[in-house]
């Protein structure tokens, strides 16, 4: 199977970066120095709007490529359960050693209902986090970095950015990250390098491209929204139950490593057509 990769000018990838951050950093900040709750009226919209700077970045620079690449074969219906079960799983596995699991489906029934049923859930567990940001890291960046990079480095830099990204969201009133224990935080920075590693997976490996990526995304925000909570300890198994599938996928990832492009070159006019 045949790596997807595309070849872009480091000035391109920076230009991505600063849009990305800066459609959503921007908002972010003037939230968070007016102290609004960004779960009310239209302070939730302006906030969900910045939250998909990342898709939304590559939006731009797809619009923008002087060179519009040819459409790669991608088979998501094949791999979007494998990638919400792998979503879910950690932190459903978590939930069993600390809570019994009548008391976890009861939860997540109450957790449904309070936030007005399962279509509602359905649509924030997609648009918050795994639509708005996907098609930014998996769909444009990722794909990029791959051209000179291996699997594993690729997977750390994407999960580094989409790590640090999140950091304004701890000053923001309402939002899950301001309410997390101090304790917690920094299990919850590096959970992003394995889910990364994962995401590099379904959307690459299994060729399920973004929208893999997505539904990987998006099995973790429903575990993380619907689950009872554990504590640091938790925390901590689920950090660690998730780096175990990663090293897993990474394991038995067979295919040998093509031989990586160190340098962009722009195509001809006749290559291009």
């Amino acid at each position: 199977m045949t790596r997807h990769i595309v070849h872009a000018p480091r000035r391109r990838i920076r230009l991505f970066l600063l849009l990305a951050f800066g459609l959503s950093w921007i908002p972010w900040t003037v939230l968070g120095v007016l102290r609004v709750d960004v779960t009310s009226g239209a302070v939730q919209l302006v906030f969900g709007l910045a939250a998909a700077g990342p898709s939304l970045a590559a939006l731009a620079m797809w619009l923008n490529d002087p060179v519009k690449r040819a459409r790669r074969t991608v088979r998501p219906s094949r791999w979007l359960p494998l990638a919400v079960v792998l979503g879910v799983a950690p932190a459903l596995a978590t939930a069993l050693v600390f809570h019994p699991a009548p008391g976890i489906a009861a939860h997540a029934g109450d957790m449904v209902a309070s936030l007005g049923g399962p279509l509602v859930v359905l649509g924030f567990v997609l648009l918050a986090g795994p639509i708005a940001e996907e098609f930014g890291w998996r769909g444009w960046l990722q794909p990029r970095l791959r051209a000179t990079r291996g699997r594993l480095s690729t997977a750390l830099v994407v999960g580094a950015i989409w790590a640090v990204w999140h950091v304004p969201l701890f000053a923001l009133e309402g939002t899950g990250q301001s309410r997390m224990p101090l304790e917690e935080v920094a299990v919850f920075f590096v959970s992003f390098l394995p889910l990364s590693v994962i995401a590099l997976a379904v959307s690459e490996r299994w060729r399920g491209g973004a929208w893999a990526a997505v539904a990987l995304h998006a099995g973790v925000n429903a575990a993380d929204g619907l689950l009872p909570t554990s504590g640091l300890g938790g925390a901590l198994l689920q950090l660690l139950l998730t780096t175990a599938v990663a090293a897993v996928v990474l394991a038995t990832w067979r295919e040998a490593e093509p031989p990586s492009t160190t340098s962009w070159t722009r195509p001809s006019r006749r290559a291009t057509g």
